[in-house]
């Protein structure tokens, strides 16, 4: 758990009043930045250190068989690569914590979760992305801490390591530029998954 130093939140016009980074999870040099922010949310719902990214990565390795709407193999996520948000959403439902995705999301519905207190994760990245030839596409799944409009977005993201002499990031908080957040999210139709 981080606390370092204490946080001054008075400059961010919005945020949640969960503190969220104290669960944050390092994804480290996995693609399991789904399941390390599944973790992050879980806990900073439930208000204590339940989940653990890694073993939800494993638990969520493991395709099942449904039957409803009809019989049907469900993949929450392809190991390794890929956590599917609707594989996210099942986790979750499985252990009795509400949750939904969208696509077609909006910075406003950002800025009326934050209000409302409620714990999103938003899909970003850029999957057409080529470099010499080769193939460098990437998504990345982080939890949304706090907004300030024209400045850009705070998150708790798995993806960064803790920086000790960043006043941010030695919470596991880190910024992202407004401009790049909403090209980044738009590339991957504004995806986002609700918590709570």
């Amino acid at each position: 758990m981080l606390m370092a130093r204490s946080l001054d939140l008075s400059g961010v016009a919005y945020h949640l009043g969960r503190p969220a980074y104290r669960y944050y999870q390092y994804q480290g040099a996995t693609n399991d930045c789904g399941p390390a922010s599944l973790a992050i949310a879980a806990n900073t719902l439930l208000g204590s250190q339940r989940f653990c990214g890694p073993v939800v990565a494993k638990q969520m390795s493991r395709p099942t068989f449904e039957w409803r709407p009809v019989p049907h193999i469900s993949v929450p996520r392809i190991p390794g690569w890929i956590t599917f948000p609707w594989g996210m959403v099942r986790y979750l439902r499985q252990r009795g914590l509400p949750a939904r995705w969208r696509v077609l999301g909006t910075v406003e519905r950002l800025r009326q979760n934050l209000l409302a207190d409620r714990i999103t994760l938003v899909v970003l990245g850029e999957p057409l992305r080529w470099r010499k030839w080769r193939y460098a596409g990437w998504a990345h799944i982080k939890v949304l801490y706090g907004y300030t409009p024209g400045q850009g977005f705070l998150f708790v993201d798995p993806g960064n390591p803790v920086i000790d002499d960043d006043p941010w990031g030695a919470h596991g908080l880190f910024w992202q530029a407004e401009e790049a957040f909403r090209r980044q999210w738009r590339n991957l139709l504004c995806i986002t998954i609700e918590v709570g």
